[in-house]
């Protein structure tokens, strides 16, 4: 495709910037939901380094099923409204079973005359900072109440005036360590420990909802779901089916 008839030519320069950042992934999909631009840093999760190999595929041709639906549903959200998702606190499962936490935006595309013509989004990892990170001994004691007490009904600012800071310093201080608002902080901590007891117990999903603080098995399926990208009981199949290296099938 030439610069002519390329709708995102004027973005090749972004793409040379991502390609820099190896903990943000960056892509643009048309309206089809297929790849028309992406960084290197995605290319080396899902490609073996290698753009042109994504370039024209969907995420259900990159991606495990279970996840790419839920990728391919928000694209369609953000195609059909035109409404940014901004920060969405997402878990990503890549292909050889890498996984980790990430912030993702996406932004649609317009042309000339206001028409959506893609989706834009970049999702930036978010990697756990060490107990001797700046600032990090400041908050030890409030981090210390979250991770004890996330599982009751507990308010974030009840942790800030504990903290003796109000609600806008705390929140400052909480996204300047960690990327993420302290309630996203907390949510987080919720669904990482869902997780671990849908990997490592038979218990139902009803028991687990209660265990990390969601008000019943309705509210627990939903913020799993948005968060994750699939349900807790798919998530559940995945898991046991990545543990033997079949996921990638499914």
């Amino acid at each position: 495709m030439t610069a002519m008839n390329d709708p995102f030519a004027a973005h090749e320069v972004a793409e040379a910037l991502f390609d820099e950042l190896p903990d943000v992934v960056f892509f643009i999909k048309d309206t089809s939901g297929r790849y028309a631009r992406v960084n290197q840093t995605l290319a080396d999760r899902c490609a073996g380094g290698d753009k042109k190999r994504l370039l024209g595929k969907r995420p259900a041709e990159v991606f495990p099923a279970a996840l790419a639906a839920g990728y391919s549903r928000q694209d369609e959200q953000v195609l059909r409204t035109g409404r940014t998702v901004r920060d969405q606190l997402e878990m990503h499962i890549y292909p050889r079973s890498v996984a980790g936490w990430c912030l993702t935006t996406k932004h649609a595309l317009r042309d000339a005359r206001g028409h959506v013509i893609g989706v834009a989004g970049i999702s930036r990892d978010l990697n756990a900072p060490g107990d001797k990170a700046p600032g990090f001994a400041e908050l030890s004691a409030a981090l210390r109440r979250m991770r004890r007490d996330f599982a009751t009904s507990l308010r974030i600012e009840e942790i800030a005036r504990e903290a003796g800071m109000s609600m806008h310093q705390f929140e400052q201080k909480i996204r300047r360590l960690f990327q993420m608002s302290p309630l996203q902080l907390l949510h987080k901590m919720r669904l990482d420990e869902a997780m671990r007891l849908l990997r490592e117990t038979d218990k139902s999903l009803g028991e687990i909802a209660l265990e990390t603080g969601w008000c019943d098995q309705s509210a627990f399926t939903r913020h799993f779901s948005r968060h994750t990208g699939m349900s807790p009981g798919r998530f559940r199949a995945f898991e046991a089916a990545r543990a033997t290296g079949k996921a990638a099938a499914e």
